[in-house]
């Protein structure tokens, strides 16, 4: 019966660390995407002196959702040219692993033409130190990771 009782443990003890594991893995996914997102919008920036959404001042929200699709086509657009994994059209858009499952897809921020903010929910390391309280009309979501633009003169 102890050797039960052990197995039992073991099994429920390795079964634990498979999750948490693959919920790390996920978490480094998401700070890989903000990180090729990052660049892209830098390289949009450099081409036309401002971050998507090229004719608006400021804009927020999450760009894989229905009606931000213009948005998503010019960060796309500047990702596709400026970074070579994802040249090949056939890979997809950098989108949450469990994007309409449990979290929300990453949310921008476009602050002002010469700043933004990217923002990721994470599994392993949650601490709410995002909101999206002050983007005029949208969901008010918690995000525990994010990337601000840092204004770097050439």
């Amino acid at each position: 019966m102890p050797l039960y009782v052990a197995l039992f443990f073991t099994v429920i003890g390795g079964v634990f660390l498979l999750e948490r594991a693959d919920a790390q893995a996920r978490d480094t996914i998401r700070k890989h995407h903000l990180q090729d997102i990052e660049q892209s919008l830098y390289f949009a920036r450099n081409i036309h002196g401002t971050f998507p959404p090229y004719n608006e001042s400021s804009w927020c929200g999450i760009m894989t959702a229905p009606g931000n699709e213009n948005i998503l086509a010019q960060v796309e657009e500047t990702l596709r040219a400026q970074n070579e994994k994802y040249a090949n059209i056939e890979k997809p858009f950098p989108t949450d692993p469990l994007k309409d499952t449990v979290a929300p897809d990453y949310f921008y921020w476009k602050r002002s033409p010469a700043s933004f903010e990217l923002y990721a929910i994470l599994e392993t390391d949650q601490n709410g130190a995002r909101t999206t309280s002050l983007c005029p009309g949208s969901d008010n979501y918690i995000y525990d990771y994010g990337i601000a633009s840092v204004w770097r003169e050439n």
